[in-house]
This record gives C-alpha cells, sequence and structure tokens, in this order.
C-alpha cells in the first residue's frame, strides 16, 4: 500500500503538467506581405505536438500557437534580385553578365502548401525570396543565357545585346511560367551589365570609333550631295527663267518687227495710191527748217519705181536732140512778202 500511493501522486502531477503545459501557448505574428502556417513538433510529453503543418493558410496578423508549434512563414513581397554569371561564347571567350529579375511567390492557398511541402526554410522559419531565387530561378536563368548566347562569337555580343535580352527575357518568362508559374510569379528581366575581358573591350572601343568615323563620313557625304543637289536645281532654274526670258525678249522683237514691217507696208501702200504726197512732205519738212529744195522735174521718179520704168521704157520724141528740162528751184524760206 505505501509503495502505490507516491506512483499515484507521480501519475497525477504528471497529468496537470502536462495539462499546464498544454494550456501555456505563445502568440506570434504573420507580418504583412507574408503568409503562415502552423506547424506542431513533438514535444518532450508525447501527449502534445507531433502533428507536423496544422490548420489553414494565415494571412498577416497575430496567432496563439500551442507550446510545441511554431509558425513557418512564406515571404511573398516583390523582391528584385540579381545573378551575376560568366558565360563562354562560341569562340571560347567568357566574360560576366548580370541579370537582374524582379518577381514573388505565388501566394495563393495550394501555392503557399506547395512550398511549405517542398521547400524547409533556410532563414529561420520562412522560406525568403533569396531561397526561391536560388531554387527555382537561378538554374531555369543561367539554362535560358547559356543557351541563348553561347552560339553567338564574343565581337557579335555588343551589337546583339538589346536583341539577346529580348530573347531571355521571352525564353526565360516561357520556361518558368511552364514550369513554375503555380509557385512563382517573374514580372520583369532585365540585364545590366556585359563584362568583357580588357582585350574585348579594346577591340569594342576601336569598333565604336569606327562606326563614329563611318557614320561621320557618310553624314559628310549626304550634306554635300544635298548641298550638289540644291546648287544643280538652282542651275536648272536659272536656265529655265533664262530660257522663258529669252522667249519673252524674242517674242518681243518679233512683235515689235512685225509691227514695224506693217507700218512700213501700210506707208508703201499709202504712198503707192498718192507718190505726190511724198514730194509734199520733203517741202513741208524742209520749209518748217528753212532749206531750199531742187525737185525732180517728174515727182514720180522719187517715188515709184514702176513709175521710173514707164517713164524710161516711154519712146523717145522723134527730134534729133533733147533738151532736158531745167530744174524746177523753189524756196520754201518764209519771205518778207515777195515771191521769187
Amino acid at each position: 500500500m505505501k509503495s502505490s500511493i507516491p506512483h499515484a501522486i507521480l501519475g497525477s502531477f504528471v497529468i496537470l503538467l502536462s495539462l499546464g503545459v498544454v494550456g501555456c501557448g505563445s502568440w506570434q505574428d504573420v507580418p504583412a506581405a507574408h503568409f503562415g502556417r502552423r506547424f506542431s513538433r513533438r514535444g518532450p510529453i508525447d501527449l502534445a505536438g507531433g502533428a507536423g503543418f496544422t490548420g489553414p493558410v494565415l494571412p498577416p496578423g497575430t496567432y496563439q500557437l500551442g507550446p510545441y508549434d511554431q509558425m513557418v512563414l512564406v515571404d511573398c513581397a516583390t523582391d528584385t534580385l540579381h545573378d551575376p554569371m560568366t558565360i563562354t561564347t562560341q569562340d571560347g571567350v567568357e566574360f560576366g553578365i548580370d541579370i537582374y529579375v524582379r518577381f514573388s511567390a505565388n501566394c495563393e492557398n495550394q501555392s503557399v502548401l506547395d512550398l511549405l511541402s517542398t521547400l524547409t526554410p533556410s532563414d529561420a522559419h520562412t522560406i525568403s525570396s533569396q531561397q526561391l531565387f536560388d531554387t527555382y530561378i537561378r538554374p531555369a536563368l543561367a539554362s535560358v543565357v547559356r543557351e541563348i548566347i553561347s552560339p553567338h562569337r564574343a565581337n557579335e555580343l555588343n551589337g546583339l545585346q538589346q536583341e539577346l535580352v529580348a530573347d531571355i527575357r521571352q525564353r526565360f518568362t516561357q520556361d518558368i511560367e511552364a514550369q513554375e508559374g503555380s509557385i512563382i510569379h517573374v514580372y520583369e528581366v532585365s540585364l545590366s551589365n556585359l563584362d568583357f575581358p580588357d582585350t574585348l573591350d579594346s577591340a569594342n572601343e576601336q569598333r565604336a570609333v569606327q562606326t563614329i568615323m563611318r557614320d561621320s563620313a557618310v553624314a559628310e557625304r549626304e550634306r554635300v550631295q544635298a548641298e550638289t543637289a540644291t546648287a544643280e536645281a538652282r542651275v536648272q532654274l536659272s536656265q529655265r527663267q533664262g530660257e522663258a526670258a529669252g522667249a519673252e525678249v524674242a517674242a518681243r522683237i518679233q512683235a515689235e518687227g512685225a509691227a514695224q514691217a506693217a507700218r512700213i507696208d501700210a506707208v508703201g501702200q499709202a504712198l503707192a495710191r498718192n507718190p505726190a504726197y511724198l514730194q509734199y512732205g520733203i517741202y513741208e519738212q524742209a520749209g518748217a527748217n528753212g532749206n531750199m529744195i531742187i525737185a525732180a522735174p517728174d515727182p514720180t521718179i522719187l517715188i515709184s519705181h514702176d513709175h521710173h520704168s514707164r517713164a524710161v521704157a516711154s519712146p523717145a520724141p522723134a527730134q534729133t536732140s533733147v533738151v532736158t528740162p531745167s530744174p524746177v528751184v523753189t524756196s520754201l524760206a518764209p519771205t518778207n512778202g515777195a515771191a521769187h
């Protein structure tokens, strides 16, 4: 009887201790941009703990845990991390490349459950962004970068940088969505630096200088060509303007000549109709100037070739001697009223 009492007392003490331990829980926060879940460990008393993950996925907040519980978290914040790589080109040149990836964990309930069941937290009780990057992003990124860059020669990379980055971004995003799309969201991929060897840097600089000189020469040639084309256009314009002016002058001269010829024809026809008018005009002009005029006895000799021909062709008088009539001297100068 005496030996059974201590055993009963010890059993009661163990029960009370277990109940006390079970009732003594702790409070733990789930920070912002995190999701968590309770994880129950096995304690020194078999009556408490040892069930593993229990309960639903918990959003940010404060929660009471059991004595052997801990909160395991998943970092769901958007983060940007970079991976410095060394890539070998087709011709065996090694160079460094820095690629930055902006991403986050997919924190839907099922994705959090998958992450917690797949990964063991490396940062205390939290699956961090760095752990996600190292586990999922870095291997896929390295594979894509090597596959896209390795077929090219080193001296081609500088000129193809934008195209290569676009190809890496598209290919990596497709691969990560296909393989890990339920766990990781990738928002952006950027290449920040191509670290070429010194010899290749020097070659790239010389190539850049040659490119600048070539572009300058092309620009100068285009400028000269433009100036030449402008000068030729001006010469052609001047020629067209000169031709137009010459044609205008020629037309004016032709018109003036035609007018002068018409005037001469009109005067000739008028004199042919009135031959005496010419001698009258001579008298009138000479008299106005105070001159003396010796007129031919037959005014028609001065007027018409036809009249002159008829005068010459008319038959001569029958007399053997011809006396030429004396010329008539007429003075049209003004006098004092006496006629001479």
